[in-house]
């Protein structure tokens, strides 16, 4: 059975063996055609010819389809081209003599054959140090006459082919299979190969909204108790998804207009949450610094659509009308609508401005509904430069900041916060 065949791993080799990570590499590129065409085109990009060599032009084989192979031991090449390829963590010194055959007995990491055109032979080696440039030479045995090998070989960064894995991955118009395997390969490299990764610290993230999203999801696997309660939430960003009842996620959300990160807590977000949360007589007068800014979230939902929102003008006020009130937390009919607002409007628990007014006239009014959920909710954030954020992370000591502010926020509704991180 073929080696990248998806269900026929290797036995005998560790998962952070070199060989896994090519097999993995090489069976995305099978599966995900997003994935091949970024490899093809930065092999293209990153090809020098010398002399009277013509430009690899790998796109103008792609219509004879190509064939993806792994460990071949001398396979028989008779191309018109060759090409060697060597993906490795940096850049590699070659030889004035360039690439020619051999006679060494060679087995390669990976081939990818496209018709009667090109043959790449792709060498993996994850650390530089262990690469010497005799590798990169196709061996004799088995090679057409006629192939012409290119001279110079292609030399592939990892963490450049991460960085473009990761911004697939954010595409919206990638397939959901595709998203997934690319998650799946880039969670390998995170536990298996974290020293190929561009985006350990966030300095080293350079601002790119993309890596700076990924360093961010590391972080709260970092700090979190159950890594696989991480997720994604397209316009908002990576949060931990809590067992409480109070509170169902905690968001760590860079903002990069304004530079700065958000860790956010939204409580009572939903009409059951609420519920749950102004039963445990919130308080969050220790929460003071102005890093942090707590406010009023009251909005109405049907089903679990969000509709509208409602500022509030005082939190110590809208906080205790709702302990003093929890059972009118509770699902409106149409009719009881008007009559619930205006006597939150009167007791000044929200404001009901035009803009609100003709929000709720489109989004419920004038539609069928026949009932609203009522969330009182209220957000807690704590805010943090990028600057900062990055000066702590470079020495360590992000993980230890976000895990003692996710513990005070969570104190404002009194939740326990060994059932959600790790004990440092």
């Amino acid at each position: 059975m073929n080696r990248l065949n998806y269900f026929n791993p290797y036995d005998s080799k560790s998962g952070a063996h070199e060989d896994q990570l090519t097999r993995a590499y090489l069976v995305l590129l099978k599966h995900s055609s997003h994935a091949f065409f970024a490899f093809v085109e930065y092999c293209r990009s990153k090809h020098t010819p010398k002399g009277d060599e013509k430009p690899v032009s790998i796109n103008n084989y792609l219509a004879q389809g190509w064939e993806i192979e792994t460990q071949k031991g001398n396979p028989e090449i008779n191309t018109e081209y060759l090409l060697s390829v060597l993906i490795t963590d940096n850049e590699l010194a070659t030889e004035d003599s360039g690439i020619q055959s051999s006679e060494r007995n060679a087995r390669y990491d990976g081939i990818i054959t496209f018709g009667s055109n090109l043959t790449m032979v792709i060498e993996n080696k994850p650390r530089l140090e262990n690469v010497w440039f005799g590798q990169l030479k196709p061996s004799r045995q088995n090679l057409a006459d006629e192939t012409k090998i290119y001279s110079s070989p292609v030399v592939l960064e990892w963490k450049e082919i991460i960085k473009q894995l990761n911004h697939l991955s954010m595409l919206p118009t990638i397939s959901g299979s595709e998203k997934l395997l690319i998650g799946d390969f880039l969670e390998l490299i995170d536990f298996k190969f974290p020293f190929l990764n561009p985006y350990d610290s966030l300095h080293q993230c350079k601002g790119n909204a993309e890596l700076v999203e990924r360093r961010i999801y590391n972080l709260l696997k970092s700090i979190a108790l159950d890594e696989s309660k991480i997720n994604y939430h397209r316009g908002w960003g990576y949060y931990i998804q809590t067992p409480y009842r109070e509170i169902q996620q905690i968001g760590l959300i860079y903002d990069h207009e304004e530079s700065c990160f958000e860790l956010s807590l939204y409580f009572g977000d939903s009409q059951r949450q609420a519920t749950a949360f102004y039963k445990t007589d919130p308080n969050c007068s220790h929460l003071n610094s102005p890093e942090w800014a707590c406010f009023p979230n009251f909005h109405v939902s049907f089903m679990s659509s969000n509709l509208v929102w409602f500022k509030s003008e005082n939190n110590e006020h809208y906080l205790q009308f709702w302990k003093d009130n929890v059972d009118d937390i509770c699902q409106q009919k149409r009719d009881d609508i008007p009559n619930y607002l205006k006597r939150l409007v009167d007791e000044k628990v929200i404001l009901m401005p035009k803009e609100a007014e003709e929000q709720l006239k489109e989004k419920f009014y004038d539609t069928a509904m026949q009932s609203l959920n009522i969330c009182p909710g209220f957000g807690v954030i704590y805010f943090m430069k990028s600057d900062e954020a990055e000066k702590l992370d470079q020495v360590g000591k992000l993980k230890f900041l976000l895990a003692e502010k996710i513990k005070d926020g969570l104190k404002v509704a009194g939740l326990d916060e060994k059932e959600l991180l790790k004990k440092f």
